[in-house]
């Protein structure tokens, strides 16, 4: 691993510690930083994270102390524009370690699409193309209006491709980012649309044990949509990418149980995510906050939250009781089946008894 001059720790273990990228993220970033040296470029781990998307400059500079990034290496003119048989790339629209992603239109039926291409330097990596196709194929098995849908995937002149519905509108990430909390309203009809979209992924043998802000889209009219299931377990498959004592998640929204690495999760380790993003959306703030993945690992195992109405004192009692329900550590004490969740969603809108 290489050292950024004038600091006594590597910029990977530092990200890793604050849960800003995951084991997967540094090592695609380790391969990225030696495939350009052996092209003769001088770069640092610090510019490989900021060129994948995995990092950006302010979190960087937080790493290194105040210190400025280097800007990212240039990568020279994308192939993409010949690569990718049957699609017209246009832009690129986002990037990430597994991939960037770009607005391309589809020729064969003259439409747009968000196309996620493996970059070029994972593209021999079999684990690496094993983790994009089990996405695409997870995204593939369902089809439901809360979650973007699957339009393609294949492999044209050595590049992974998946091709997706195009989503006009922010990720609920951004729109807290921008906002900070939001209408108890509208937080419980986001909240009831991804519970929708979660119970037919269930239906159909998925979990998808990644859900937070980041990944739940919002159209402009206002419908909430479910991405990236690169995470996302088939229940009725044997076959998982996951590691024993492995955590795969966010560590901000991770269960309780997926924090103990067990391997045992259903529908109800969603259903924990749920509730940490309803709390953020309600308060502006998550339920747990530390500096260290671990430090968040053990508070989500072990703590019991503050009332998001201690923050916020406008949220309702019957939401606050639901939000409380959804971040139960047991299971077993959240709801049994996506119906109940959504019920009780519904009676959290009844009207109000007037005050006495």
């Amino acid at each position: 691993m290489s050292s950024t001059p004038g600091t006594t720790t590597t910029i990977e273990k530092i990200v890793l510690e604050k849960g800003w990228a995951t084991k997967d993220q540094v090592h695609a970033a380790q391969k990225f930083q030696a495939q350009r040296k052996a092209a003769g470029e001088d770069v640092t781990m610090s510019q490989a994270f900021v060129a994948l998307g995995i990092l950006t400059e302010v979190q960087v500079r937080r790493a290194l102390h105040g210190r400025k990034a280097p800007p990212p290496p240039s990568t020279g003119p994308h192939p993409l524009a010949t690569a990718i048989k049957g699609y017209h790339i246009l832009k690129q629209i986002g990037s990430g370690g597994m991939g960037d992603v770009y607005l391309a239109k589809q020729t064969s039926l003259d439409r747009f699409v968000a196309l996620k291409v493996l970059p070029a330097h994972l593209a021999s990596d079999e684990d690496f193309i094993e983790r994009f196709v089990v996405e695409a194929r997870a995204a593939g098995k369902v089809f439901h209006e809360n979650i973007v849908a699957a339009v393609d995937i294949g492999e044209s002149n050595g590049r992974y491709f998946f091709a997706m519905e195009l989503v006009e509108g922010p990720t609920l990430q951004q729109l807290i980012k921008r906002r900070g909390a939001t209408t108890e309203k509208f937080a419980l009809d986001i909240i009831r649309q991804v519970a929708r979209g979660l119970k037919h992924a269930y239906v159909n043998g998925l979990i998808h044990r990644d859900i937070k802000p980041g990944n739940i889209m919002v159209t402009t009219e206002k419908v909430a949509k479910i991405c990236d299931f690169g995470l996302a377990r088939d229940l009725n498959s044997d076959v998982t990418l996951t590691k024993p004592g492995v955590v795969q998640s966010s560590p901000a929204y991770a269960s309780p149980e997926q924090c103990r690495g067990r391997q045992d999760l259903d529908h109800r380790t969603d259903m924990y995510s749920l509730g940490v993003t309803l709390y953020e959306m309600l308060t502006g703030e998550r339920p747990f906050q530390a500096e260290t993945a671990s430090a968040l690992f053990i508070k989500h195992a072990t703590e019991t939250p503050s009332s998001p109405q201690e923050i916020n004192p406008e949220i309702s009692a019957a939401t606050t009781a639901l939000v409380m329900r959804l971040l139960r550590k047991d299971p077993k004490q959240r709801f049994e089946t996506y119906d109940q969740l959504i019920d009780a969603i519904d009676a959290c809108e009844k009207p109000r008894p007037p005050k006495r």
